[in-house]
């Protein structure tokens, strides 16, 4: 079914948090509700929705800030990678002092790993894992659009010099996963425009031959 995709940029580092539905569903899911809380859950009660599932692309505070205000007043499974848990329980007190409003995520409901698959009505949502960003970071693959995180931006990948970050397993992870989507596969990512698949293959400085392949 076709999907539905509302972005909202929140907090102080314009998280793109996203509520995705397939067309005519009355079930959502909520991509990392990162600051703003409040508003999320305003834009979803007057979208009519129900939330099925908070998904986490990756453990840093400008991505789980506001999915407590979602799950308290909407429910939902709050879904996260195994191995960003520790970031999400545990947020650095240096990005939640930059995030007013910041609230400590809610207990886990669902450890994912990678190629699993969450059901909505009208939609099923793959989960691919992306390490490098953070070492749990993952993509939500529906429909021919790719929530990505910080780990592929129009023109630009995700910083990889905080700690668990790794350019190099961050590079591989792009190009063995997600660039071998099909092309015209959307890029929702984690903050600034959308792009594709395609225009990122063509155009992105860090993906083209030659690009240094063991970032430092």
């Amino acid at each position: 079914m076709p999907l539905r995709v509302a972005t909202y940029p929140v907090g102080s580092f314009s998280t793109n948090a996203y509520v995705a539905a397939a067309e005519g569903s009355s079930e959502c899911v909520v991509i990392d509700p990162g600051a703003e809380g409040a508003r999320i859950v305003a834009a979803i009660r007057f979208l009519g929705l129900t939330v099925r599932f908070i998904l986490t692309t990756h453990g840093h505070g400008d991505h789980t800030g506001g999915a407590a205000t979602v799950k308290r007043e909407l429910g939902g499974l709050y879904v996260v990678h195994e191995a960003d848990a520790g970031q999400v329980a545990r947020p650095d007190d240096w990005i939640v002092a930059m995030l007013p409003g910041f609230e400590q995520p809610p207990e886990i409901d669902v450890k994912i790993h990678g190629n699993e698959t969450l059901r909505i009505r009208g939609l099923d949502i793959n989960t691919i894992a992306t390490p490098g960003h953070t070492p749990g970071s993952v993509g939500y693959f529906c429909e021919k659009a790719l929530f990505t995180g910080d780990t592929l931006f129009k023109g630009s990948i995700g910083r990889f010099d905080l700690p668990g970050g790794d350019g190099k397993q961050e590079l591989n992870s792009i190009r063995e996963r997600l660039l071998t989507l099909p092309g015209d596969t959307v890029v929702l990512p984690g903050h600034g425009p959308r792009t594709s698949i395609e225009h990122e293959i063509r155009s992105n400085p860090f993906l083209q031959p030659g690009a240094i392949d063991e970032p430092r």
